[in-house]
């Protein structure tokens, strides 16, 4: 999928306007355990750098993104003729994001440059800071709590899953963000993968977030392995993701 979506956007987007195509987050890592990566609620996630901003609204319009996905679909399905499952992309446009006021990049170590420069990392010598940011970035992923009612009444077995997605990138994150408020360096809590991330959170004394960020993630696994036909492994799940964010906002209020 990644090579796929690589070809694509080269191919549709002029190479002299792009500075380079990323690739991150828990599929770009080793997978130690089922927990590293759950099909189809993970995400694939690729970051595409413009050298100007203004080539973004110039070159992705509505037809073009229309054109650009219909060619990953056609290319994929010619690649992978029989897949396991097919994984959900993420694509972020890495100029948007550096313009955000808080906006943390990720360390260049977990970084794959899939064309053009290097990825352009931002130095933190102020981890203090970093830990402020953090410390009110965690509460406010809680409030997804206050929606999830409504959002989850109406959607019995498969359309779950979107509620799922939604309620994932708010706890994907916290692990990380967590270890920093306890202390460590934040070159070093963006490496590892996440059965790693669950080792260090209970080596700080973390075992109920731990446990509870465990849980999700096999609860996700139990619910795609089902077809998305189990739905109390998907309100698992969501339960499981609940009392993650809860536990990572104590932490913070703590600190």
């Amino acid at each position: 999928m990644v090579e796929t979506w690589v070809e694509v956007l080269l191919d549709r987007l002029p190479r002299s306007e792009i500075a380079g195509i990323y690739f991150k987050g828990s599929a770009q890592k080793d997978w130690d355990s089922p927990l590293d990566y759950v099909p189809e609620l993970s995400d694939v996630d690729l970051h595409l750098l413009f050298r100007d901003s203004s080539h973004v609204e110039r070159r992705l319009t509505v037809e073009s993104a229309l054109e650009i996905q219909a060619l990953v679909e056609d290319s994929y399905a010619k690649r992978a003729r029989a897949p396991i499952h097919v994984p959900r992309p993420q694509l972020m446009i890495l100029n948007h994001l550096m313009e955000e006021p808080d906006y943390c990049s990720t360390p260049i170590e977990a970084v794959t440059t899939l064309y053009g420069d290097e990825y352009p990392e931002a130095g933190y010598e102020d981890e203090q800071r970093l830990r402020e940011i953090a410390r009110e970035r965690l509460p406010s992923y809680t409030g997804v709590i206050e929606t999830l009612p409504l959002t989850l009444i109406d959607k019995p077995g498969i359309y779950v899953v979107s509620a799922l997605r939604s309620l994932n990138w708010r706890v994907s994150p916290i692990g990380p963000i967590v270890l920093l408020l306890l202390g460590m360096p934040w070159r070093e809590v963006w490496l590892p993968n996440r059965t790693q991330i669950i080792s260090l959170l209970e080596e700080h004394g973390e075992d109920e977030l731990a446990a509870q960020y465990t849980a999700f993630y096999l609860s996700g696994w139990d619910y795609f392995l089902s077809g998305y036909t189990d739905s109390a492994a998907a309100r698992d799940a969501v339960t499981a993701g609940i009392e993650a964010l809860r536990k990572s906002a104590v932490v913070a209020e703590r600190m």
